[in-house]
């Protein structure tokens, strides 16, 4: 029993938002330097600001103390003062220049040179990159806390809400749905499956408000033959994930989220959250946009 708990908690596979810290990877290192690009672009804004100005101020530091080893090449810097050099570093490497210090001799003029080029390089390169984090594209898409499951019309229906919190719209919206849970081998071992959840329309050309991805717990349905009681024992999880087109940049945006069963209701249904003013415009009240009402 002990080491059926251990595998399965070694297969574990959760797929809220959580950090990527909270995934240890044995026999396989993510090493920063070995795709330096990504990790620019994936690690927050407090980091790459800290790791900006962290190579801001070595580069500086280097070229300070090489300016400093070569005496009397910097004019306007007084000698043994490290503060005159860093800063005469740091006006070559800004391209400042403010002429009230500069390169007298061969060996400054070298450095100057190499610094200069450098600076270029690394301004272009840190331009670049924080042009590449505000133009990546991201759906700004609001799913609800909770997945749902009613009867209408005689038939059993699983839902969840999804909303776009943008002012444009997302365009041609494909929506997908799959139950993943955790089988036994015969062997001992567990492995994830992935059984999709036909939905009732899984592409819609607008996502503007909300939308709700409907899938009918049916015949074909992998959920009928399912209690609660073994979804929760498999670990099953509802994923739902979206993909788009944004309607200002044009580009690919995609959302996803995973319900599990502990957070699906039963006999319930969403509040409206879209009505008509009497003067025609539509308001959407997001603030009831996770409430749920009992059914009779």
């Amino acid at each position: 029993m002990a080491r059926d708990r251990a595998a399965r908690a070694r297969m574990r596979h959760v797929l809220e938002d959580r950090g990527h810290a909270d995934i240890i990877r044995i026999g396989q290192s993510d090493r920063a330097f070995a795709d330096i690009y990504h990790h620019a672009l994936t690690i927050g804004w407090r980091e790459f600001v800290g790791w900006a100005l962290g190579l801001y101020l070595a580069v500086n530091v280097l070229f300070g103390a090489l300016y400093m080893l070569a005496p009397g090449q910097v004019a306007g810097a007084r000698a043994g003062h490290f503060a005159d050099y860093f800063f005469f570093s740091v006006q070559t490497f800004t391209t400042v220049g403010y002429g009230l210090m500069a390169p007298v001799g061969g060996v400054a003029h070298g450095l100057v040179t190499c610094e200069l080029l450098g600076g270029m390089l690394l301004n272009a390169l840190v331009t670049g990159l924080v042009f590449a984090r505000f133009a990546r594209p991201k759906a700004r898409i609001m799913f609800s806390e909770r997945a749902v499951m009613q009867v209408e019309g005689g038939s059993t229906q699983l839902s969840v809400r999804m909303a776009n919190r943008r002012l444009s719209p997302v365009l041609s919206v494909d929506v997908e749905m799959f139950l993943s849970r955790l089988i036994a081998l015969p062997n001992g071992r567990y492995v994830r499956q992935f059984d999709p959840l036909q939905l009732v329309q899984s592409h819609i050309p607008v996502l503007r408000f909300a939308f709700m991805p409907l899938h009918l717990v049916d015949a074909a349905s992998p959920l009928v033959a399912l209690d609660v009681a073994e979804l929760r024992h498999d670990e099953a999880e509802i994923i739902v994930s979206m993909t788009g087109i944004d309607e200002i940049s044009g580009q690919s945006v995609f959302a996803r989220s995973a319900f599990g069963f502990d957070r699906l209701l039963h006999n319930h249904r969403f509040v409206e959250i879209i009505a008509a003013r009497p003067d025609g415009r539509i308001t959407v009240d997001y603030t009831r946009f996770h409430e749920t009402e009992a059914q009779d």
